[in-house]
């Protein structure tokens, strides 16, 4: 073999001696690190469906929570001071006689 047929035979020729070009065992994978099925796993559970959503910032926190996990905003319903009618967390009035919530 001469030296131009060795240089334009490149790894595309015969020869055996570098396995003779492409083939697929099957462990290639999906390239770039990404697996055979082509995801990266599961996808994160959903939320519980009685989350207690932040009145302040809208985080989902855990069922009982007294407090945002997030924003530290009290989740446990208040008194009005005036009538003791029991306020939303976030209420910025009383939803029976309107005092502002202080």
């Amino acid at each position: 073999m001469g030296i131009f047929d060795r240089l334009l035979s490149g790894h595309h020729g015969g020869g055996g001696r570098h396995g003779g070009g492409h083939h697929d065992d099957g462990h290639h994978g999906g390239g770039y690190g990404v697996p055979p099925g082509g995801g990266y796993g599961n996808a994160p559970p959903p939320p519980p469906s009685n989350a207690i959503g932040c009145p302040n910032c809208r985080a989902l926190n855990a069922p009982g929570a007294k407090f945002c996990q997030q924003c530290g905003t009290s989740l446990t319903a208040l008194a009005c001071t005036q009538c003791g009618a029991n306020l939303q967390p976030g209420a910025k009035f009383c939803s029976q006689c309107g005092k502002v919530v202080v």
